[in-house]
């Protein structure tokens, strides 16, 4: 059964336009700034819908493109923006030139203005990780009322376990530890005292690992999901995304080969993306009152 992330990330959008218009009310305007570096094929699948939706609220925006890859160059942005009382929220959008130091980029962006959630210090939770655990919850939320639907008898249906419990009972594998997701991920895990199993490219046997989960979290980035490998009724979350050849969006797994065997799994697009984006825009609208 598919998550619809659309669908999920309706709520969000809808508290986050009410506090945007009490604010506008108050004579208060929320602008996000995002800093990208080199070529716009290494940023625009990230940032296009960002700018598409800051336009959808009515919300102050300005994009700053580095073409040239100076990381220097990227520190005095970011100090400026830090200092400009306008900008309310700031985006370094990843991924950056692998000679950039990323633990420092990473600190640039001021705790309060920092709506990735970066930072140790960040004043806000890591939006894609919002995302997953959303979606989690929707799996829980969906299998609880399904095994209830299917006892004969109703009357005496149990009280469901509790999220947190479920999700403990699960074998819970993230396919990917990478900066903007994986690893952000994993520790949004660990904060709910979930021990998942990581894959990544020096991992022996993944495949073995992946046929025992009973939850995948995929961050890879291109399709390294087979529906022979997985378990019958897995629940599949696909983060990464890839735009191919032919200018169309992928996500790490085909959805066609693995609809028959998952009981939940998020499409691409769709799916965990305007999760992540709507608890962006949530970040940047409580940014404005920190």
């Amino acid at each position: 059964m598919i998550i619809d992330g659309k669908k999920l990330a309706e709520t969000v959008h809808e508290f986050t336009r009410i506090k945007h218009e009490d604010l506008k009310s108050n004579g208060l305007h929320p602008k996000i700034a995002i800093v990208t570096v080199g070529p716009e094929a290494s940023w625009e699948a990230y940032v296009g819908q960002k700018i598409k939706f800051a336009e959808k609220l009515g919300l102050e925006k300005v994009l700053v493109n580095l073409k040239k890859e100076d990381e220097a160059t990227l520190h005095e942005t970011v100090k400026n923006l830090n200092n400009d009382p306008t900008v309310t929220g700031i985006i370094v959008q990843r991924p950056l030139p692998k000679s950039f130091d990323q633990d420092v980029v990473t600190n640039l962006v001021s705790p309060e203005k920092d709506i990735d959630g970066f930072r140790k210090d960040s004043k806000h939770e890591v939006p894609v990780w919002l995302a997953v655990k959303r979606i989690l919850e929707e799996a829980y939320t969906m299998s609880s009322r399904s095994d209830l639907d299917t006892r004969s008898d109703l009357a005496s249906k149990p009280h469901p376990k509790d999220f947190q419990t479920w999700l403990k009972e699960k074998n819970v594998v993230v396919i990917g530890k990478g900066e903007s997701a994986g690893k952000l991920i994993i520790k949004g895990l660990y904060s709910l005292d979930i021990l998942p199993k990581v894959i990544d490219s020096k991992t022996k046997k993944p495949d073995l690992i992946q046929k025992e989960a009973d939850i995948i979290i995929c961050c890879a980035g291109r399709q390294v999901v087979e529906a022979e490998n997985l378990k019958e009724g897995v629940v599949l979350i696909g983060v990464g995304i890839t735009r191919g050849e032919d200018n169309i969006l992928y996500g790490d797994y085909d959805e066609n080969e693995i609809k028959d065997i998952a009981s939940f799994y998020t499409p691409t697009p769709g799916g965990v993306g305007p999760l992540n984006l709507a608890f962006l825009f949530s970040n940047l609208i409580n940014a404005h009152v920190l």
